[in-house]
């Protein structure tokens, strides 16, 4: 259950909920169980099993600590530029994919968002149409590598990530190299899942400022950052999937068929 000190602590600092939105699920979930139904006749037994209905299923985007805080720099530059820098996030972040897989294309090179000790969002300098195409500064970067920090500081404090070697029933190796993610507990499951399906919470929106020398809570726009971040990430993947698929074709190299966009949550 989401207590009231929890539920404080993502209303005065939503990157926390971000956070804990984008670890990695403890196990992959059961499939829903499936209804029998099952009939007595004098003369014999029928079952009948409901056909459970056709849903093509896409790749699933596993965030890593990388991407996590990737997405505290955005939710950071989101929250800071506000509403209209927010509109066009999406679209910057196509822009960014269909750049990434054509510079991955023409320098036959993955980029990756380094992540060394204490410092999550290493690496991610090089990247300087980032900087250009999401108009993130230094600062940004620096007071987006303290938050992120500062959330999985509490996040495990709370006991609801952790970081393993490898989730039950997944397992990514980078070489020989297990790569590292930020892994929900149970704890850390449960309260995500009411946050994300029964907690008003999930769907508020709401800023704190001073008006006129008086406190006031506009419940708006912060919270409404978490969806938009979340978004972005899955419309980079798309996005870099569907202009690494043009490339391909057009050198005449083969392509993956793939039934569904990508997803971040399957659950």
């Amino acid at each position: 259950m989401v207590t009231a000190r929890l539920r404080s602590a993502f209303f005065d600092r939503p990157e926390f909920l971000l956070a804990l939105s984008l670890s990695a699920p403890n196990e992959i979930a059961p499939r829903d169980p499936r209804s029998v139904t099952v009939d007595f006749t004098d003369d014999d037994v029928s079952v009948r099993v409901k056909r459970r209905e056709a849903r093509a299923v896409g790749p699933r985007i596993v965030a890593t600590k990388q991407t996590i805080a990737a997405a505290i720099l955005l939710h950071h530059v989101v929250t800071e530029r506000g509403p209209d820098y927010a509109s066009s996030l999406i679209e910057r972040a196509q822009t960014l994919a269909r750049e990434s897989a054509r510079a991955d294309a023409e320098e036959d090179a993955k980029i990756a968002l380094g992540l060394g000790p204490g410092a999550p969002l290493a690496g991610v300098h090089a990247l300087g149409y980032l900087q250009q195409l999401l108009e993130v500064s230094e600062r940004d970067f620096d007071i987006a590598q303290r938050i992120t920090l500062d959330a999985f500081d509490f996040l495990e404090a709370e006991n609801l990530v952790i970081d393993p070697a490898f989730v039950p029933g997944m397992m990514v190796l980078l070489g020989l190299l297990p790569m590292h993610f930020s892994v929900r507990t149970q704890k850390g499951e449960r309260v995500y899942r009411e946050i994300k399906i029964n907690a008003p919470l999930w769907s508020a929106n709401f800023t704190k400022g001073l008006k006129k020398g008086r406190q006031f809570t506009d419940v708006e726009f912060k919270v409404r950052g978490i969806e938009i971040v979340r978004r972005a990430i899955t419309a980079i993947a798309t996005q870099y999937l569907e202009s690494e698929g043009h490339i391909r074709e057009n050198a005449g190299h083969p392509v993956l068929k793939r039934n569904a966009p990508p997803e971040l949550d399957v659950d």
